[in-house]
């Protein structure tokens, strides 16, 4: 079977990447492929293996697929690099460039000097780009009807359009919704709309992106936008206690990573190298203070002294003030 020599990835969302490399690896006709994934935005996002990998065949004919993650961070003079070196591609490598950026509108982000390189421009000639905006509303109907076909599901009336509207859109937190439907469906194929009720109903705020928006110059606006619009939706009080579920698991993990326990934090390497300074920045103090916000919220519901919009407001208000860059 004919295979890209090499693939351009452009999806904002790394469960759906790596969905998309498996079931293109699994449709290559060839068995065997180990995977290495290198960073984009590391220090050093193309090291030495990477360039061995690329160019020097090895002594086994083990077939090898190169990840690069986060490709949209390369700087112009790696990609000037990578155009010479695609042209002398073996057989048994396959490269895949995941530019994950986030798109405005419908227009790809990719960026202008990769655009008018060779080996990019004849990607997209050739059919090796795969270009994807993520979940929304709309493409989750596709979604959950690809898993129900790969599950062999069968779907009661509603229950498609009510997982579409209930799920997430972010991929990893739709598929372990999905996955609890799975065991709840155990050795059936018919899923109900109970079935479809056990999906969380989590709130429209995605908190780790609250979280990354917290500590950036000048988020207030932006911050305090989503806010408001989630006074406006339903399940306003379950999305509170979810949002001071996630506040606590996060202190504990700063506290670990300002303690020198990285190596106990169950998170991607990636998520660690993101939050370590900030947790640094915070400090014993500031972890503790974000503990004091979560309690103080949860403590105002339960004794009913504020409702859940006055709650969100105080909470996301003592976040941005602790989370603000200047702060000491």
């Amino acid at each position: 079977m004919t295979r890209p020599k090499y693939s351009f990835l452009v999806c904002p969302d790394p469960q759906l990447l790596n969905k998309h490399i498996n079931d293109a690896l699994n449709a290559s006709g060839v068995s065997g492929w180990e995977r290495k994934a290198f960073w984009g935005d590391d220090d050093d996002p193309l090291p030495q293996a990477f360039w061995q990998d690329l160019t020097i065949k090895g002594l086994f004919s083990q077939p090898k697929a190169l990840v690069v993650r986060r490709a949209h961070n390369l700087k112009m003079e790696q990609w000037k690099k990578l155009n010479e070196a695609m042209r002398g591609v073996g057989s048994d490598i396959w490269p895949f460039f995941c530019l994950e950026g986030q798109w405005k509108g419908t227009k790809a982000p990719v960026s202008a000097h990769l655009a008018k390189l060779d080996f990019y421009k004849h990607a997209q000639k050739s059919g090796w780009n795969w270009e994807f905006a993520g979940l929304n509303e709309s493409t989750l109907r596709e979604f959950v009807a690809n898993w129900a076909r790969e599950n062999q599901f069968t779907l009661d009336r509603g229950v498609h359009q009510a997982l579409a509207m209930a799920l997430p859109t972010d991929a990893v937190a739709a598929k372990l919704e999905l996955q609890k439907i799975e065991l709840a469906v155990g050795d059936g194929h018919q899923v109900t709309r109970e079935h479809a009720d056990l999906v969380a109903p989590t709130g429209e705020m995605e908190f780790f992106e609250l979280m990354d928006s917290l500590g950036k110059q000048g988020a207030e606006a932006a911050v305090w936008k989503r806010v408001l619009e989630d006074h406006l939706k339903k399940s306003q009080d379950k999305m509170i206690f979810n949002l001071i579920g996630y506040l606590a698991s996060q202190a504990r993990m700063y506290w670990m990573l300002m303690s020198g326990e990285e190596a106990k934090v169950k998170a991607h390497p990636y998520v660690k190298k993101l939050k370590t300074p900030v947790a640094k920045r915070l400090g014993r103090h500031g972890v503790a203070r974000m503990i004091d916000l979560a309690l103080d919220a949860e403590m105002s519901i339960k004794t009913g002294s504020r409702n859940p919009e006055e709650v969100l407001d105080f909470l996301v208000a003592g976040l941005i003030q602790l989370f603000r860059p200047q702060r000491a």
